[in-house]
This record gives C-alpha cells, structure tokens and sequence, in this order.
C-alpha cells in the first residue's frame, strides 16, 4: 500500500535538469501520469458510486480507490513541484472515466473487474516503457547534473517504480475476481484497454 507515501521533498522553485530533453521528458510523464492518476480515480469512485453497498465487490474497489487517491495526491504535487501544464483534455478524459466506471457497473461485477484488470495492466505497461526510457536517457547530458536535478530525477522514477507495482496487483485484483468471465469479456478487454493506449497518446500531446 502506498497511503504513506510522500515525495521526499518539496521545493517551491521548479526543478531545472542539465539537458532539455530531460526536462522534456519530466514534463510529458508527469502530465501523462497525473491524468492516468486522475482518471483511475474517476473509474472506482463511479463505480462505487453506481453499486449496491452490500456488493461483495465494494472491498474490493475500495482498495484500488483509497491507493488510486494517494497516485493521484502525489501526481498534483509533482506537477505543482515541476511546473507542469496538465492536460487539456480533461473533460473528455472525465467522460471516458464515467463511461468505463458507471457504464461496467451496470454492466455487474466481473464486468468491473475486467475494467480493473485491462486499465491497470495497460497503466503497468506505460510504466515499465517509462522506466526503460528514463534509464536510457541516465546518462544523456551536456554537464555534470547536480545534486539538486539528480534527486528530482529519482524522485520521479521512484513513484513510477511504487505506483507501478500498485497497479500489477490492481490487475491481479480483477483477474482473480471474475475479470475472465464479464460479458463479451474480450471485445470489452481489449475495447478498454485501446481506449486507455489511445488516451495516453493524446495526453502526450495535449
């Protein structure tokens, strides 16, 4: 659980890396991320919204909002640290997370689940490409990085490394709990998960 999580420091001034590309590529994941984050968010809370609160699966989307809260709590205040712009397609974003909260909690449990288990393994994935990107570019630079651009770097890949982890077990949660067997399971696996690639592309971008 990541409830206790905090960045290990916050600095009122914007963090300056040694290369462009660098503060590029800060920029671009933490928008991404805090709108993945935001929408995580979004997705349980309608659904919990939506269901009985005697559903055996009310635990369970409890746990995956209460770690989903703190992603997002951090994703705010690495973009207030770093001066990111969020993005500007939040409202649409907003409406795609209604649809895939309300939308498969009418559609029962394991429809839930299955929406729990394509979103985060998809969020998994974006991870692990952002870890591998960050890696490569370890030992991009035109001048020695100081203390001060090396701890804001690792802070980041250290909440993608958390976070990450969070969600293969918020996958494992839907998998576990009926995923496989929500109606029409692969046209709304896969239909959730293109949605949520597709979403992270234009956050890229805007």
């Amino acid at each position: 659980m990541l409830r206790n999580f905090a960045l290990g420091r916050t600095r009122a001034s914007l963090a300056v890396f040694a290369t462009p590309i660098k503060q590029r590529k800060i920029d671009e994941i933490v928008r991404v991320d805090n709108a993945g984050e935001v929408a995580a968010v979004r997705i349980a809370a309608n659904q919990l919204y939506y269901m009985s609160p005697l559903a055996d699966s009310v635990p369970i989307v409890k746990e995956i909002l209460d770690d989903e809260i703190v992603h997002r709590r951090v994703m705010d205040e690495l973009a207030e640290k770093h001066g990111v712009r969020k993005t500007a397609l939040d409202p649409m974003f907003n409406l795609g997370a209604f649809v895939m909260g309300a939308g498969t909690c009418l559609l029962g449990k394991e429809a839930m689940m299955c929406c729990h288990a394509a979103v985060e393994i998809t969020i998994f994935d974006h991870y692990n490409d952002q870890l591998r990107e960050m890696e490569q570019m370890d030992t991009v630079g035109t001048r020695e990085e100081t203390a001060e651009e090396k701890e804001a770097w690792d802070d980041v890949k250290k909440y993608i490394v958390k976070f990450r982890d969070e969600e293969k077990h918020h996958q494992e949660l839907g998998e576990q709990n009926g995923a496989a067997q929500a109606p029409a399971y692969p046209l709304l696996y896969n239909g959730i998960r293109y949605a949520c690639m597709f979403g992270v592309e234009l956050a890229k971008r805007f």
